[in-house]
């Protein structure tokens, strides 16, 4: 290769790893940034708050309870807050969402009781309030044609912070042995720094035009969080909008269920703490490159297939973690279910954004939120007789069964009801619109 050539090589391979990346768009890539700072810090607090409970000796209803209550929560602000941010705007939220995780490492690095983890959990809670619903309607100012393949970048971002975090946690706790608790004050000086740097570079997306206009904001938003349900309801009953609903329910039912149990299940295999950091971060490190790809799928077929389909894949998946023991392969079984889970939320997400009017679209996507806070905390509660009587092994082959039984009634409803009223929101596979 001569000096020109190598030249032009070099110089088309920085153009597409710039446009590739949104390098050279910063509206494009403060999401991503976002998505990186939020992942690091949710996945060290969301892999370790339920076995640094059980360290406190916690016992078993306790934990269900408290890990519940991150949604449970979320049940009550994420509609308000989504309508707040069409009048305020996007950052100051997003800002605030991360910057209350720092705050739940924070408060983690100092838990010698049940009360601190409480505490913790609530900062979070509060958090992923703010930082969700928004993430979504900011892709959504941002990106008029291609939303989910900006999302899959996205999720690149959050796999990256999420390798970070766990590369984080098995140096620590593997390499120098240190309890959790140290784990989770470097999680939260390294998450400081990220959230500093966020503040000062993300700009603002949605114009002024496009707000809405209040005489007082602060009163604005009480009036939000007393009107929750009537916004709930006025966006619920768009007909377009509730079938996304339902689907997304059992999409966070199945997802949080793993969430919450997938360390428990890990470490009654026999492996030790640090073992679920790495497959966390090996997981992510390989998905990193092909969540752009399922947002483009998303883009090109529309979103009910990918649901359908992902949540029946998923659940299979599900069985196979219980039955899998060997640490590669297990690895692989949860890779698999990670990337369709994913592709599952890509469609609800690119879905509502699709459907929802400018001036509705933060609380059509907190509304989801909603939903999915509602599913979250239904399958913790649910889960726990199981796990109590049964095993951790029953928790996930329950899943699988009701995830499974729940889609195929959906199909079957909607779809009757879809050509007995030539409804558009039926499961006609080939239109989307």
């Amino acid at each position: 290769m001569d000096n020109l050539s190598e030249s032009n090589f070099y110089r088309k391979s920085l153009n597409f790893i710039v446009n590739h990346l949104y390098l050279n768009d910063r509206r494009r890539l403060s999401p991503i940034l976002l998505g990186v700072v939020g992942a690091f810090s949710s996945i060290i607090f969301m892999s370790y708050v339920g076995l640094h409970l059980e360290d406190l000796r916690t016992i078993a209803w306790l934990i269900t309870f408290i890990l519940a209550l991150r949604n449970l929560y979320q049940i009550f602000l994420r509609v308000p807050l989504g309508h707040f941010s069409q009048m305020i705007g996007r950052k100051p939220l997003l800002i605030t969402g991360v910057g209350l995780y720092t705050v739940s490492l924070f408060v983690m690095s100092l838990a010698t009781h049940w009360g601190f983890v409480l505490l913790a959990i609530t900062f979070f809670a509060v958090g992923m309030s703010c930082f969700w619903p928004i993430i979504f309607a900011y892709i959504g100012d941002v990106e008029k044609e291609n939303i989910g393949r900006l999302q899959g970048r996205v999720f690149q971002g959050t796999d990256i912070g999420s390798v970070a975090g766990s590369l984080l946690a098995v140096l620590l706790l593997k390499n120098f042995q240190t309890e959790i608790r140290v784990l989770f004050a470097w999680g939260a000086g390294i998450s400081l720094i990220g959230v500093i740097g966020l503040a000062l570079f993300i700009p603002e997306v949605l114009p002024k035009e496009d707000r809405l206009q209040v005489e007082s904001k602060i009163k604005a938003l009480a009036d939000s969080f007393l009107a929750t349900f009537r916004h709930l309801v006025q966006v619920t009953r768009q007909k377009k909008l509730n079938f996304i609903y339902v689907l997304q329910v059992f999409v966070a039912f199945l997802e949080y269920m793993v969430a919450a149990f997938f360390p428990f299940l890990v470490v009654s295999k026999g492996y030790t703490d640090d073992v679920v950091a790495q497959v966390f971060w090996i997981t992510a490190g390989v998905l990193l490159f092909f969540k752009p790809y399922m947002g483009r799928l998303v883009d090109k077929i529309g979103y009910k297939i990918p649901i359908f389909v992902t949540l029946l894949f998923s659940s299979t998946m599900l069985i196979f973690m219980v039955f899998v023991d060997a640490l590669p392969w297990l690895i692989v079984v949860y890779m698999l279910y990670s990337a369709s889970s994913l592709t599952s939320y890509l469609g609800a997400n690119t879905g509502t954004t699709r459907v929802s009017k400018i001036a509705e679209r933060g609380m059509a996507l907190g509304a989801l939120g909603f939903y999915v806070s509602c599913a979250r905390s239904v399958s913790t509660v649910s889960m726990l007789p199981v796990w109590n009587n049964f095993g951790v092994d029953w928790v996930f082959i329950a899943t699988s069964i009701i995830v499974v039984v729940g889609v195929a009634v959906i199909y079957f409803v909607y779809y009757l009801i879809g050509n007995k009223n030539n409804n558009k929101i039926s499961i006609d596979l080939n239109d989307e619109k």
